[in-house]
């Protein structure tokens, strides 16, 4: 853009990412994974600011929420998990994806949920530091076992091999990692009725609104949709977490 002859650079604006695990980050090293290519997409799309995204884990994220100190936006998450459902604590954009946590089950013991006390007597996997609501007050009356893992390519692991009942994994994640791993593919069972649903959106401190709004204004452009849509598909992004809200 040019401003009485002057190239006006655009200003960077990091997305901050936690979520440390496909497809939302497949290689942190190489910049490789959906919220890079999402941070790309917006470039391309709008004039104002040069989004670049950076992994920080959840707990210094929330140090710097804490502290006023948060100088950029969250990507991919939900009102839910800050509590701020009124979206009265910070600036939220409008989702740009929707996701579900899945109950995973082995294909020869498939398991539906039907409220937490189907959940009784089962061994159930989770990532480690995640907190999982219909699960955990089950566990804590031991009416059913956590097993903690690094990774949801573990959990899977764990449920092919039948070491758990249960696994919690995000759809998106599961397609992915079902998608490298053709031979699981026919191996699992989806409950019915999910863990929970959600959108995907970006969290800003409130004196970050007008970045938000520039946001906003680039989701709703037809070609950026046709395009992220493109995006999401290339990821294995078909089902439950489709779509822009329009």
């Amino acid at each position: 853009m040019i401003t009485s002859g002057v190239l006006s650079a655009k200003q960077t604006m990091t997305l901050y990412a936690y979520h440390l695990k496909p497809p939302y980050i497949t290689d942190v090293e190489q910049e490789q994974g959906l919220y890079f290519d999402f941070a790309l997409l917006l470039n391309h799309h709008q004039a104002h600011y040069s989004f670049k995204v950076e992994y920080m884990p959840r707990k210094r994220l929330n140090r710097d929420i804490e502290q006023n100190t948060l100088d950029g936006l969250i990507i991919g998450v939900n009102p839910v998990w800050f509590r701020d459902q009124q979206q009265t604590k910070f600036a939220w954009s409008e989702p740009f994806m929707r996701d579900r946590d899945e109950f995973v089950s082995n294909i020869s013991a498939p398991f539906e949920f039907s409220g937490q006390a189907s959940l009784y007597g089962k061994s159930i996997g989770g990532v480690r530091g995640y907190h999982y609501f219909q699960v955990a007050p089950v566990v804590k009356i031991d009416k059913a076992t956590q097993l903690e893992m690094g990774t949801e390519l573990q959990l899977l692991e764990m449920l092919v091999k039948k070491r758990i009942e249960i696994a919690v994994i995000s759809n998106a994640t599961l397609n992915y990692l079902l998608a490298n791993n053709k031979r699981w593919e026919n191996a699992v069972h989806l409950s019915n009725q999910p863990h929970e649903s959600y959108s995907r959106a970006l969290l800003a401190p409130k004196d970050m609104r007008n970045v938000v709004d520039v946001i906003d204004t680039v989701l709703q452009k037809s070609e950026f949709k046709e395009q992220l849509q493109q995006l999401l598909i290339r990821y294995h992004i078909t089902n439950t977490a489709l779509g822009v809200k329009s």
